[in-house]
């Protein structure tokens, strides 16, 4: 079963880049894209971490969006016509981009205090007598203390015990495979989506599954090289959440799927 929760899907739309605080463009294309991460075929992928607002042109359905590359994939001439270059990007939410406008210090809350709520209100007092004196309007109790912020994490998430060490992983279709086997597989990697990343250096069990009814899975064991958190709510995971993975045995797993994969290219 796919631990995927946001849905990547093929499609290849135009689309230009620009570096945070840059006025350059550059040009490229998706190839994949969900509703919180896209991958971006060009051939000036950014270095991972890097800030870039993406303009998507499609016509009356084109948007911009901000968004940070998580990693990036150079891939050298000869090789072009195998893979593509790029870089993964996982989109910014409107609520990081306004903290980084109004940082939230620990111990602050969102909501507005009781005491600005009632500012500007004054003392109010009865038109003027002999005996007329100044009334002042009930006081507000004073404001609840500030919840302390909760820690923040240092660990990363524990896999669950069952399963540790084994990942599945699964295709929307032929399609995906044959684009998975040329672009990353025979360069010896593979980026597998999990919200339970294995740790750096660790040699992980993958069952790949091929999108082919009776089809056995392809097993084999990987080191994971590169690790991505998770980020966000239980609900609605970063797309990009997972780690990128050092095929041990690539001979191997390349003879095992290669007649499978010339088999859905001539089908497709």
């Amino acid at each position: 079963m796919t631990r995927r929760r946001s849905v990547r899907r093929l499609r290849r739309v135009q689309v230009q880049f620009w570096r945070r605080g840059e006025l350059q463009s550059y040009p490229g294309y998706t190839t994949n894209i969900s509703t919180t991460g896209m991958f971006l075929a060009t051939n000036s992928p950014q270095p991972p971490g890097t800030r870039l607002r993406i303009e998507v042109m499609n016509g009356d359905q084109g948007f911009i969006v901000e968004g940070v590359v998580a990693h990036a994939r150079k891939v050298r001439g000869d090789m072009v016509r195998l893979s593509h270059p790029g870089m993964g990007i996982r989109f910014l939410s409107v609520a990081e981009m306004v903290r980084e406008l109004i940082p939230v210090m620990p111990g602050d809350t969102e909501e507005i205090p009781e005491t600005e709520r009632d500012w500007g209100q004054t003392l109010q007092r009865e038109p003027a007598s002999d005996t007329a004196s100044f009334i002042p309007q009930p006081q507000a109790p004073p404001p609840a203390p500030p919840v302390p912020a909760p820690p923040v994490r240092s660990e990363p998430i524990p896999r669950p015990v069952d399963g540790a060490g084994v990942f599945n992983v699964q295709f929307l279709g032929p399609a995906e495979l044959v684009e998975v086997f040329q672009r990353d597989i025979l360069q010896g990697g593979l980026f597998v989506s999990t919200r339970y990343p294995g740790r750096l250096q660790e040699i992980v069990k993958i069952d790949l599954l091929p999108p082919v009814p009776g089809a056995e899975p392809v097993s084999f064991r990987a080191r994971v090289v590169q690790r991505f958190e998770p980020q966000g709510s239980d609900s609605s995971p970063n797309l990009l959440s997972g780690m990128g993975v050092e095929i041990l045995d690539l001979s191997t797993v390349v003879d095992k799927l290669r007649p499978l994969v010339e088999r859905l290219k001539a089908a497709l």
